[in-house]
């Protein structure tokens, strides 16, 4: 049954948040590097693989860090804001214990993309007026600018000639390109096998480039090899043949090892295995969301949405794996978790929309259930790790988690088909979610509700605005509430983000906000919004509470003081979000 007791509802929502979250950056000589937030907030870790020894390398760190073999620095970011994302660029030596500000007079800027080849960093900034790829050099002190760019490029990879990484360069929404900065001339280049074809995070091995790429076949990425040199293109070959067999849809990432042998992570159908040369080595099911390779070892994080991530040591040649960093679910949590499904919903026009369910095992069928749209929209509610997914099902609601079309990991064809159209067919996709747990009695048709961070909790005001009586009540954290206004406060990177989401077309921003359906109304609402978020911005979050409350509708909002747009970095900022939510769902199954 749901929790709604104040006293035990706080015990399950502490008890989850103080689960570390983990991912593995790197080795830096003999130090494995991993982010986690295992001491409160997300901070770097290093860990002597030959010694055992760890030690904290930066606290309150900002989700990039990026180590190389050759160094034992490891340079990171740092949000000097206070939320808003403004960041620095740092590094620290795990050796010596000297700290570096790599990004020494350079403004603080949203940075996208971050790269260290051992002597150079690298990285793609924007603030409100414009947009940069900076290169910095360790050693000399240096750090300069080098090139313009449009605001939503990400720098992928660095050495001693280029600078690698992708965008929307040409102005089409529906293609990504490659770009190349050889940091001898600034000399800019946009790389594309075929015109119209996406292609992702570009990795170098001297002057040779890996990429992931559908050129070939529109719906699915593989991996391909550019030459620098010669400029030709050629299909990554593998002495295994497992990664063909498994056919994954997309790449979580990929690399070169020091032997030249290729390193992917597929992934397919919200699992994702490690193969090595072709080979798959470690879990068969569940998710390895990152990966890096120290002697005849590969260290990866693996989860699933009832296991929480763990460091896990693959030994290359046998196959063995042990666990370097356990993470074991809280006996009082694993009983309230139910059984996983996947399973396909059918939206308005037969599409099928893949779907992970979580039950309950504390509440009946039918019972109290839970439509969880993820944020992005460009992302997904695979079988990993969810904080948010693994919280509601421990207080008693079943989970309905439906990747809408624009999700990824489904390929290419089916994640392009948001864009030009967000706030459109994805919200039938969702409403179809819906009526899917009410069909297969997992819930009841009155007790379904919508909880939904950033773009899901945009799409939890769309749903509660433009289809009032599907829905028992919603919960919207950080929502999008007016796309005409967030377009005037964002910075050169989220404008370009709006414009490629929306295909250019300006004139949708009106009718594809929430705030213009505002009086339609009906069920209870509660807004949970961080003070100093810059993604999704407080004003027109309060204008839409504005019209709210001239019309008399019901609603709570809660605001998070001082606080970003990405929660999940903070223990007590996700146990905030979390206990408004649980709170408010509680009062609304009870009445």
């Amino acid at each position: 049954m749901v929790l709604r007791s104040l006293v035990e509802v706080s015990k399950v929502i502490e008890t989850l948040v103080h689960i570390p979250r983990y991912a593995v950056e790197g080795v830096a000589g003999s130090y494995l590097v991993y982010g986690s937030t295992e001491g409160g907030v997300y901070s770097a870790y290093a860990i002597n693989l030959e010694t055992g020894v760890k030690k904290l390398v930066a606290s309150e760190v900002h989700m990039l860090i990026e180590v190389h073999e050759s160094s034992s620095k490891v340079v990171f970011l740092r949000d000097v804001s206070k939320g808003f994302e403004l960041s620095k660029v740092y590094a620290y030596d795990i050796e010596t214990g000297e700290d570096i500000t790599v990004s020494e007079g350079i403004e603080p800027q949203r940075i996208a993309g971050l790269a260290f080849d051992g002597v150079r960093v690298a990285w793609s900034g924007a603030t409100k007026t414009g947009a940069g790829i900076y290169l910095a050099d360790i050693a000399k002190g240096t750090v300069e600018k080098i090139a313009e760019t449009k605001g939503r490029e990400f720098v992928t990879d660095v050495n001693e000639r280029y600078i690698v990484g992708f965008g929307h360069l040409v102005g089409n929404p529906f293609s990504t390109e490659l770009l190349i900065v050889d940091t001898l001339t600034s000399a800019q280049e946009v790389f594309t096998p075929k015109e119209g074809s996406s292609n992702f995070h570009p990795k170098l091995c001297g002057t040779k480039l890996l990429f992931a790429s559908n050129f070939e076949d529109g719906d699915k990425m593989r991996l391909y090899s550019l030459d620098l040199s010669t400029r030709e293109v050629e299909r990554v070959k593998f002495k295994y043949s497992d990664l063909e067999n498994y056919e994954p849809t997309e790449f979580v990432d990929f690399g070169w090892m020091a032997d030249g042998r290729v390193w992917a992570i597929g992934k397919k159908k919200g699992n994702s295995k490690l193969f090595i040369d072709g080979r798959s080595l470690g879990p068969d099911t569940g998710f390895v969301s990152s990966a890096a390779s120290y002697r005849n070892k590969f260290y990866i994080t693996h989860s699933s949405l009832r296991t929480p991530p763990k460091i896990l040591a693959v030994d290359i040649d046998s196959g063995a794996t042990d666990i370097l960093i356990d993470n074991p679910l809280p006996h009082e949590i694993a009983e309230r978790l139910g059984e996983i499904k996947f399973v396909e919903v059918e939206s308005f026009d037969g599409l099928k929309i893949p779907t992970y369910v979580l039950e309950s095992r504390v509440s009946p069928k039918p019972g109290p259930t839970v439509v969880y749209p993820h944020g992005g929209p460009w992302s997904e509610v695979a079988n990993s790790w969810t904080p948010i997914v693994a919280a509601l099902a421990a207080l008693g609601y079943h989970v309905v988690a439906p990747n809408f079309r624009g999700s990824t990991g489904y390929g290419e064809k089916f994640r392009l088909m948001d864009i030009g159209d967000p706030g459109g067919a994805d919200m039938e996709d969702v409403a179809a979610a819906r009526g899917w747990a009410v069909k297969h009695g997992l819930a009841r048709d009155s007790d379904v509700s919508i909880v939904g961070y950033s773009y899901g909790g945009y799409t939890t005001l769309m749903q509660l605005t433009t289809r009032p009586r599907l829905w028992k009540c919603g919960v919207a954290g950080a929502p999008v509430a007016d796309w005409e206004m967030m377009y005037e406060l964002a910075d050169r990177y989220f404008k370009t983000f709006q414009e490629v989401l929306f295909a250019g077309k300006k004139t949708l921003f009106k009718e594809r906000s929430p705030i213009t359906y505002v009086e339609n109304l009906e069920s209870p609402l509660c807004i949970v919004q961080p003070q100093n978020d810059s993604r999704t911005p407080i004003q027109p979050v309060l204008d839409f509470i504005n019209k709210l409350v001239a019309r008399g509708k019901t609603f709570e909002l809660h605001v998070l003081p001082d606080i970003g747009h990405t929660v999940s970095l903070s223990n007590e900022a996700l146990a905030k979000f979390l206990m408004y939510a649980a709170v408010f769902l509680a009062r609304c199954y009870s009445s």
